[in-house]
């Protein structure tokens, strides 16, 4: 098991170096490993500004070098052939989180889920913030929790995002508190189209689990709420009904058992997707037993994170809202449902032929909608007769055209339903760009 090995004079695989893999290598070589860093790229094209110079650099291929352990890029599929001839050689698997994890000194808060996992992450770290511990945020989110792990100590607490990539090749992986937002359909291509095999990584999180420990969970959920967990686990359900055990919402109030905690229109967030975060976050706070009125404060300082329903600005008398990170139908129906003004959506992106029935539903506040990408043509043919719509060759093109027809009090959302890999690097750069267009757009 990873986090139980010395590596002390071990050799130690590590594949892919982006920057989970530097991070990886560099944590390594610390504890004493002789690490062997491969990636498929040339050197030229590889960012290795912040690699320890004790780590040996192989470039054009992936290299075992005659290494026991493999620490593996979260972006090789379980199925790379290269991956199951080093498993069928008898080398252990060790995900970057369950290496940082095996040498973290202070507790493990790691969420995961289909949707909101880096808002709840986010908004975890800044309650625990506002208690005046201190949360190290780190994984999925952004940097690599082999990048902060050696910073935490004492009464930090590590607030880790962790996706499915992260956490199929696990070995073992034991946070103290555990949280499962949803699971909705995404990462098909991943996973060879084996839904079972996504919602499985997903429920890894759960399996290692020790007593006493907590297991955070969406109750409503079909797959979420029938996740096993190991016995002396305290299982907290969450969900937007009320419930009398466990967190809930009435329509008003975020719910402990069925009593007023804290009143919505406290949050700066909106939507009851930020509802939701907020009650997982609320679990969290209790179980690691912070001050409840220091821990609603942080909450309602959080105020949202880039390309998540962000509001651009305000032009003309309307409301320019970035979703970008809505890289699947379900997560941008559940943003379109929490902008409560007439729509002008503009959607598309990547074909990953996905369900867009949860797209399709949220649709019902809006007067046109505009397309881009490989998306547009089955969008295109879902919508026919149901409402205005338009291919655009360019998200320029679609902001422009929004512009034209927008009237004051109405939202223009980027709400693209699918990935951004058509046509950019990341959400992130495509959520930059729909920024700098329109905050580029006059505004007389």
């Amino acid at each position: 098991m990873c986090n139980s090995v010395n590596f002390k004079g071990r050799t130690v695989a590590v594949w892919g170096a982006a920057r989970s893999g530097i991070a990886a290598a560099n944590l390594l070589v610390e504890l004493g490993a002789k690490v062997i860093l491969s990636d498929n790229r040339h050197m030229d094209s590889l960012n290795l500004g912040q690699l320890d110079a004790r780590v040996s650099l192989e470039c054009g291929g992936n290299s075992l070098a005659g290494a026991d352990v493999l620490v593996p890029s979260p972006g090789i599929k379980p199925s790379t052939p290269a991956l199951k001839q080093a498993l069928s050689r008898g080398v252990t698997l060790c995900s970057e989180i369950e290496l940082a994890a095996g040498v973290a000194k202070a507790p493990i808060v790691a969420i995961t889920g289909t949707d909101g996992k880096s808002t709840t992450t986010a908004m975890i770290g800044s309650m625990i913030d506002g208690t005046g511990r201190r949360a190290i945020v780190a994984g999925n989110i952004g940097t690599p929790f082999c990048e902060r792990v050696l910073a935490g100590a004492g009464d930090d607490v590590f607030v880790i995002e962790v996706s499915a990539f992260q956490l199929w090749s696990c070995s073992t992986f034991v946070p103290q508190i555990a949280v499962v937002t949803n699971i909705a359909e995404d990462h098909a291509e991943y996973f060879e189209h084996d839904k079972a095999a996504y919602i499985a990584a997903k429920e890894r999180i759960l399996r290692d689990m020790v007593p006493d420990s907590y297991a955070i969970l969406r109750g409503d959920d079909p797959y979420v709420g029938q996740f096993k967990t190991n016995v002396g686990v305290h299982r907290i359900l969450f969900g937007p009904e009320e419930m009398s055990a466990g967190w809930g919402f009435d329509g008003h109030a975020l719910l402990q058992d069925g009593k007023p905690v804290m009143d919505a229109n406290r949050l700066s967030v909106p939507g009851q997707h930020n509802i939701n975060n907020a009650l997982a976050a609320l679990a969290v706070g209790d179980a690691l037993e912070l001050d409840r009125e220091a821990a609603i404060d942080g909450l309602m300082s959080f105020e949202g994170l880039p390309h998540r329903l962000q509001l651009v600005c305000q032009k003309r008398g309307v409301y320019w809202y970035n979703d970008s990170k809505a890289t699947n139908p379900h997560a941008a129906g559940v943003g379109l449902k929490a902008i409560e003004r007439d729509q002008i959506v503009i959607t598309g992106g990547y074909e990953k032929n996905l369900d867009l029935t949860p797209f399709l539903d949220a649709l019902g506040r809006a007067k046109h909608v505009y397309t881009v990408g490989p998306t547009s043509e089955r969008l295109a043919a879902a919508l026919d007769g149901r409402l205005p719509i338009d291919t655009c060759v360019s998200l320029n093109e679609a902001v422009h055209h929004a512009a034209s027809i927008a009237q004051p009090n109405d939202a223009v959302i980027l709400s693209p339903a699918a990935s951004s890999f058509d046509a950019y690097k990341s959400y992130a750069h495509r959520g930059d760009c729909f920024n700098e267009l329109v905050l580029a757009l006059p505004s007389t």
